[in-house]
């Protein structure tokens, strides 16, 4: 999963949002420091990685991604699907994918003063290059696997061309609409089995 797809599970709650932004950038399991919903998001970023790479539907598919490297797949199949979820952004949220956009940049603002150095960098890269609102562009997509690729030399493989990425579209769609559904389930799920009512009474977990 990417940025849109753990913000969208944020349900809408600034705490949960900020939470799962936090989940790339915050390492270890202290995490007392934080508010308990941005706890709370941290903890459901951390939750669905580990179910979207155990999900049956994307294991078989990075199996059959002959073209990429297995061990880059995953983050192919993440990026990507953040590039489904724009294109069809009206099927999973009431909000604008513009309006989503900016609850994320507000909910991170809110809580600025807990956010890692790192993250404080990438929240102004986030919000000027509209990144959340350009991933219905594979164009888009091309250069945040560019930005990947750069990181060493061994990331070298996700430098892919849009004609390449086309491609994957066309092969990945239907492991999407089958993995999707399953997700918004794990997430409500693991919110409302693992955490206090209180911290969930302004979240929108309705189906």
């Amino acid at each position: 999963m990417n940025f849109l797809a753990h913000t969208l599970l944020g349900f809408e709650n600034a705490d949960l949002i900020a939470g799962q932004v936090c989940g790339d950038f915050v390492r270890g399991s202290q995490l007392q420091h934080f508010p308990a919903g941005v706890e709370a998001g941290i903890r459901l970023h951390r939750h669905l990685d580990v179910f979207t790479d155990s999900h049956p539907a994307l294991q078989a598919a990075r199996g059959q991604m002959n073209d990429v490297p297995y061990r880059f797949s995953g983050i192919v199949i993440d990026v990507l699907f953040d590039h489904f979820l724009a294109r069809q952004w009206s099927r999973f949220s009431q909000l604008s994918l513009s309006g989503h956009a900016s609850s994320v940049h507000a909910a991170l603002a809110l809580h600025e003063p807990l956010l890692p150095p790192r993250l404080l960098r990438f929240m102004t890269v986030l919000e000027s290059e509209r990144i959340l609102e350009r991933n219905v562009d594979l164009s888009a997509i091309k250069q945040t696997l560019a930005r990947l690729s750069r990181r060493s030399e061994r990331f070298a493989p996700l430098a892919i061309d849009v004609e390449h990425l086309s491609r994957l579209v066309d092969h990945l769609q239907g492991p999407f609409e089958s993995f999707h559904p399953d997700l918004q389930v794990a997430a409500r799920r693991y919110l409302e089995v693992s955490f206090d009512s209180h911290i969930l009474v302004n979240a929108n977990l309705q189906e």
